[in-house]
This record gives C-alpha cells, structure tokens and sequence, in this order.
C-alpha cells in the first residue's frame, strides 16, 4: 500500500494549507496512520474435502486448512491457531463464521467462539426454537476485538447440543484477522 503523500492523493478538507511546504508535499507529521498495512493479517478457510465433526456437548476447535493470506506467517494450519509474532503486540481485529452441514431442529443450539490462549473471549450463540414445523441450516458468525502480548494465540471453537454429531460445512468455515495498532 502506498502512502499519501501530496494534496491529490486524498480528502484534505482537514488539512491547513500553510502546513505544506512549497512543493504541495504533507509534513509526515500530519500523515500518522494514514497508508497503514496492518500487519500481521491473515485469512483461512476450511478444505471443502476435509469434513469436520462436532460431539454434543464439548467445545471443540474449529479446523482450518487453507491460507488464504498471512502476511507475518503467523497462521499454524496444523494446530488452526494465530500466534502473535515477536514485536507485533496490541490490539486486533477478528472475524469468523461457520455452518452446519445438517439441518437444525427445534430446542437445539449452536456456539461459535474465540479463545486466546485456551480461554473464552467472545462467542455468538444461536437457539432454535422454531413455532412451524421443519429443519433449519445453521450459520453462526462473530467478531471481536483482543489486546495481545506476543506469543499470545487465537483460536476459533464450535459447540453444540443436539445429542448427536454434526458435520461443519468445511468450505464456509472462514477467519480471519489483522492487527489495528
């Protein structure tokens, strides 16, 4: 991403004019957080031929398979995890999203959460309790926003209740990340 660095370059209907030097170039001062990249970021997804299993009853976590973008390598597939790399604390930005791959009957529910360090952050919950009769798919999605240190670790996790297993539809399994500040 490329900076802004003259008057043509964006909105300056804040900017005093006798701030700019005689070329019409922004005193850097004046460009704080403007062009910023912020990294690390990462997206991941599940692989459509890898299907996932939820027991009833347990918090399990979320599997994903393919990145789709990680600028700092942050990303572990293998454990389905982001870690805060070394100098990149503070404050992040998170979404994510799952469905089922059944149909949800009634007086049932299904969590989706964030966990930082194998704890519970922030989770979305949805009941079903339909007053007509038939089946429902199931998405859930959510977002949060976490401070992290370096080395702390994010990871998505899914529960449910239905007394059986359900299948998460593995290709609209999706999170991703990046860090504000």
């Amino acid at each position: 991403m490329t900076r802004a660095r003259n008057l043509a370059d964006f909105n300056t209907t804040n900017i005093d004019p006798s701030s700019l030097d005689d070329t019409g170039t922004i005193p850097s001062a004046l460009l704080a957080g403007v062009g910023e990249t912020n990294t690390p970021a990462f997206s991941v997804q599940g692989l459509s031929s890898i299907s996932q299993t939820v027991q009833s009853g347990y918090w399990q976590p979320v599997t994903f398979q393919v990145e789709l973008k990680d600028t700092d390598s942050a990303f572990d597939t293998t454990q389905s995890k982001f870690t805060v790399p070394s100098g990149k604390a503070g404050l992040y930005s998170f979404q994510y999203s799952t469905q089922n791959a059944q149909k949800a009957a009634s007086n049932r529910y299904y969590q989706i959460a964030l966990y930082k360090n194998g704890a519970l952050q922030n989770g979305t919950i949805v009941r079903q309790n339909p007053t007509t009769t038939g089946t429902y798919d199931v998405y859930l999605n959510g977002s949060a926003s976490l401070d992290l240190a370096v080395g702390d670790f994010v990871q998505v996790y899914f529960s449910q209740n239905t007394g059986g297993n359900v299948t998460i539809e593995d290709d609209n399994k999706k999170f991703s990340g990046f860090r504000v500040t």
